[in-house]
């Protein structure tokens, strides 16, 4: 009791605190964590394309379960849990730097880093999306998607491209898939860019609720950003607990953690906080590895239903994803609250693959389609036909996928030229795309030195 009396306090009484005094916060853990994201991302997708049945918690009703479909293990490969630590990180990170500044009596500074920030983050989000679009188009109109619309993976050939014409018709449809994947999330090229918009929608919920709240004190603030967050998990909608909650989250985090009371209770209560961390991140492997589909058929995902229809808001559709939010809010507090686990996901392979992770998400999918399709698949598209049955309809006969040792080297081989190529587009790709935000904000920004002739003027 005395420990978590001394955790309350530390979350309670900050007003007024200095925090350059106590621990050190490390924040680099959250790139390793997006690496991690974004691979799971990844996986994910090349488990519906192949191997669909790992959504499930066995193959079919009476079937023993495999390996990979057990609780804990089968986390990866169902990933879209990765989504959901996409839209906590960029709570998470939108929110360091205002609130440092806010915490060390800079007020007119976060507020400048706020308008910047709001400023930066569409043309940094919309700029290399619109080049992964037009190159993924290109790859259309070559016939690049041939391959992974023939093929006997359904998942595939419903995300690939249809129906390619000719450039009159071609161009237009491009224009169109850049305006609908900002407006509705849907676009025909590459589909998983639909996470865009509400990433992006999610940043200004951020901004928005950080403008309203950054002269709070802290612990109203904290109140404040937990009613909008209850608030939201209260509503039954689809997405509410993958976005907006998860927005709400990374910052609620941020600035609990931020606090030196908070790091001085880490530091000092080791054992109580490593009880604490490893049961939050045991429990919260287990419940996110609630099944997509079939929950009924396993006694463990039945039981975990059964407790949403008491937890979860009245109406709520989709309890995959109410689990997997509420396991990645029960694993995050536990990294958050371990230096253990932030040194591990700060080494250099973590970092890395978080610096690579945005061009990982952007890119995958075309290479996914155009290239390691035609591994499992053959390069020619054929023999493919369509043909009537008795009844004048037609039946596909789709491309047949390779054996196991063609997917023992086809999916390796898949992972290195991806992140190769991700590598690359960071470096190149990204950074154009960062240069030319930069220009845009000088030009458009009154620089410090115009701030204050202004100023000495008024």
């Amino acid at each position: 009791m005395a420990q978590l009396s001394a955790l309350r306090r530390a979350l309670l009484s900050s007003e007024g605190s200095n925090p350059s005094k106590g621990g050190k916060e490390n924040v680099k853990w959250v790139e390793g964590v997006r690496g991690v994201a974004s691979f799971f991302v990844v996986v994910t997708h090349l488990c519906r394309a192949w191997d669909y049945t790992l959504w499930f918690p066995r193959d079919n009703e009476h079937a023993a379960p495999k390996l990979l479909q057990l609780p804990f293990l089968r986390l990866p490969w169902q990933g879209r849990i990765g989504v959901t630590m996409f839209a906590f990180l960029t709570g998470y990170v939108c929110a360091i730097k205002p609130l440092r500044q806010v915490k060390s009596g800079n007020m007119s500074g976060a507020l400048t880093t706020l308008g910047k920030s709001a400023f930066r983050r569409p043309p940094r989000l919309i700029m290399p999306a619109t080049v992964a679009l037009i190159i993924a188009w290109l790859f259309a109109q070559l016939g690049g998607f041939k391959v992974s619309s023939r093929c006997d993976a359904a998942w595939l050939r419903h995300s690939s491209p249809k129906d390619i014409g000719s450039l009159d018709t071609e161009i237009p449809r491009l224009f169109h898939n850049f305006q609908t994947v900002w407006l509705s999330g849907r676009q025909e090229y590459d589909d998983h860019q639909w996470a865009l918009l509400p990433l992006l929608q999610g940043a200004f919920t951020i901004y928005v609720t950080l403008f309203a709240t950054l002269f709070m004190k802290v612990r109203f603030r904290l109140l404040t950003v937990s009613i909008l967050f209850m608030w939201y998990w209260l509503d039954p909608r689809i997405g509410r607990e993958t976005f907006e909650c998860q927005f709400l989250y990374g910052v609620l985090l941020c600035d609990i953690g931020s606090e030196p009371r908070f790091r001085q209770w880490v530091n000092e209560w080791t054992r109580t906080r490593r009880a604490i961390q490893t049961s939050l991140i045991i429990l919260g492997i287990y419940v996110a590895s609630y099944p997509g589909e079939r929950p009924e058929w396993a006694d463990w995902s039945a039981q975990l239903h059964d407790i949403g229809d008491y937890i979860f808001p009245a109406g709520t559709a989709e309890y995959h994803k109410r689990w997997s939010a509420v396991g990645w809010c029960l694993m995050v507090v536990g990294i958050w609250m371990s230096p253990t686990m932030q040194g591990i996901f700060s080494n250099k392979l973590f970092m890395w693959f978080g610096r690579n992770s945005f061009a990982v998400y952007l890119t995958h999918g075309t290479v996914l389609r155009v290239f390691a399709a035609r591994m499992i698949y053959g390069w020619s598209g054929e023999p493919f036909s369509i043909t009537q049955n008795e009844n004048g309809d037609p039946v596909h006969h789709w491309l047949k996928r390779s054996g196991p040792l063609t997917f023992m080297v086809a999916i390796p081989v898949f992972f290195v030229v991806e992140y190769t190529i991700a590598h690359y587009w960071t470096t190149y790709v990204d950074a154009w795309c960062a240069k030319a935000t930069k220009l845009l904000e000088d030009a458009m920004f009154e620089s410090e030195d115009e701030k204050s002739a202004m100023q000495s003027y008024a």
